[in-house]
C-alpha cells in the first residue's frame, strides 16, 4: 500500500505530466482564405485615326485656303527628279499648270515669269507643271517620256523664261500625289502660295492678273500702289 507521503509524490507528478502536455500541444491553424484575385487590367483602347487630310478645291486645282503639297517632277532642263515645292522651300511662290500644246498657256508663261522678274526671284518663285488633260482630269504623261521632256525643254529656250519647267514623275503609270491631290482639270490653271504653301490665289487662264497681282503684294507686304502687273495675252 501506498503511503500518504507516496501518494502526494504520485498525484505532482501526473499533474506536471497533464500540464506539460497542455503546453507543448500546437495551437489550432486556420485555414488559408484563398487570395483575393487582382482586379484584370481593363483594355487599352487606341485612339481614333485621324481623318485623312482631303484638299480644298476650286473648279480646277487648289482653292483658296488649300496647301501645296509634295510631288515629285522631272526638271526637263536639267533632268534631274525632286520636289519642285519642295525645293522652293519658304519662298512664296507660283504653280501654273498646262498641256504642252497649248499656245495661251505658253503666252502665260512668259507673263507669270515677267511677274516674278517684277518682284525679284529672291522673293517670289514660280515653276510651270506640264501634264496631260484626259477625260477632264489631270493624268501624268506616260508616253515617249524622252520625247516629251526633250520639247518642253525647248519650249524653254523658244518662251526665254527663267522659271523651270517640269513635267510630274512617272510612278508606275501615275503620280498620285499630283495627279490626285491637285485637282486639275483645265490647262492654263494657275495657283499662288505664301511661304507656309497656302494657297492665296487660284484662277483659270485668267483674263489679267490683276487679282494675282494683289494676292502676291498682301503675301509680300508690298504698297497696293506698285507698278501695274504684265497684262495677259
Amino acid at each position: 500500500m501506498l503511503t500518504t507521503r507516496s501518494s502526494l509524490a504520485l498525484a505532482v507528478l501526473l499533474a506536471a505530466a497533464c500540464g506539460g502536455e497542455a503546453a507543448t500541444k500546437p495551437a489550432p491553424v486556420e485555414a488559408a482564405k484563398p487570395a483575393t484575385p487582382a482586379p484584370a487590367d481593363k483594355p487599352v483602347e487606341a485612339a481614333p485615326a485621324k481623318p485623312a487630310e482631303q484638299p480644298v478645291l476650286a473648279d480646277s486645282g487648289l482653292g483658296v485656303g488649300g496647301k501645296f503639297k509634295p510631288f515629285e517632277i522631272v526638271n526637263c532642263d536639267s533632268g534631274e527628279k525632286y520636289c519642285q515645292v519642295c525645293k522652293f522651300g519658304g519662298s512664296p511662290k507660283i504653280m501654273a499648270v498646262g498641256t504642252i500644246d497649248d499656245e495661251a498657256f505658253k503666252n502665260d508663261l512668259k507673263n507669270l515669269d515677267a511677274l516674278v522678274q517684277k518682284y525679284g526671284e529672291d522673293k517670289l518663285k514660280a515653276f510651270a507643271v506640264i501634264t496631260d488633260i484626259k477625260d477632264g482630269k489631270a493624268a501624268t504623261p506616260t508616253g515617249d517620256r524622252a520625247a516629251l521632256e526633250a520639247k518642253v525643254k525647248a519650249l524653254r529656250t523658244e518662251l526665254g523664261v527663267t522659271m523651270p519647267l517640269v513635267v510630274p514623275a512617272d510612278e508606275g503609270g501615275k503620280n498620285e500625289a499630283f495627279d490626285s491631290w491637285y485637282n486639275i482639270t483645265k490647262s492654263r490653271t494657275v495657283m499662288f502660295a505664301d511661304g507656309r504653301n497656302a494657297v492665296k490665289y487660284t484662277g483659270v487662264a485668267p483674263a489679267d492678273l490683276a487679282g494675282l497681282n494683289t494676292a502676291i503684294q498682301e503675301v509680300l507686304g508690298v504698297p497696293a500702289d506698285a507698278p501695274a502687273e504684265p497684262k495677259a495675252g
